[in-house]
């Protein structure tokens, strides 16, 4: 439906997902923007919208012994058959399969952190910041993600949210090596910086 569409009409097809989620048409918005991001994977706003509008559909449900059982099968098998598709440079249908995990379970944080690192690899730092930020946001102790953001952020060069995601990890864990050397490298950048700028 969205192959060979104008920017123009695919902004209309985004606005009609953004109006179908403030409604609470949840189906709708979801099947409008799955098929936006599985046409154009590095649509960054249809995307957010697409995990937005899957968690407001799940809800706060509590899932059963089962459901998470399944979920973790469906991660661990999607996660596979995502990743011969990355090796061959496959990277809207890698992301296709990751997103279809998240469907199922949109609190998946791993699957959160996998399609972040898809887009770091692939120089997309805005779209691994939202979805790692996303992860931190379902999660806020889980100190992968938060050295992740800090390595991201730093790459952008957003020292100040770099320094914050790598403190937080050492309120966590104060003996995290990787955050102490990254927040010394940081000092350390931060120090070099204002001699160039005197």
């Amino acid at each position: 439906m969205i192959n060979g569409i104008s920017e123009q009409d695919l902004k209309e097809f985004y606005n009609k997902g953004v109006l179908a989620l403030e409604k609470k048409n949840y189906d709708y918005a979801i099947e409008i923007f799955s098929q936006i991001v599985s046409s154009k994977y590095d649509h960054l706003k249809a995307r957010h919208y697409l995990h937005l509008s899957l968690k407001n559909k799940a809800g706060e449900a509590k899932h059963s012994f089962i459901t998470n059982a399944l979920n973790y099968v469906n991660r661990v098998f999607g996660t596979f058959s995502a990743e011969p598709m990355l090796k061959k440079g496959n990277i809207s249908g890698a992301l296709e399969r990751l997103e279809k995990i998240i469907s199922s379970n949109p609190s998946d944080t791993e699957t959160l952190k996998k399609i972040a690192d898809v887009f770091h690899k692939k120089g997309l730092i805005s779209h691994a910041i939202q979805n790692l930020e996303e992860a931190k946001s379902i999660n806020p102790n889980d100190i992968s993600v938060l050295k992740k953001l800090g390595e991201v952020y730093l790459k952008k060069e957003d020292y100040k949210n770099a320094k914050s995601n790598y403190d937080t990890t050492l309120k966590i864990n104060p003996g995290d090596t990787e955050a102490l050397k990254a927040l010394k490298n940081l000092d350390a950048l931060g120090t070099i910086q204002r001699e160039f700028n005197q």
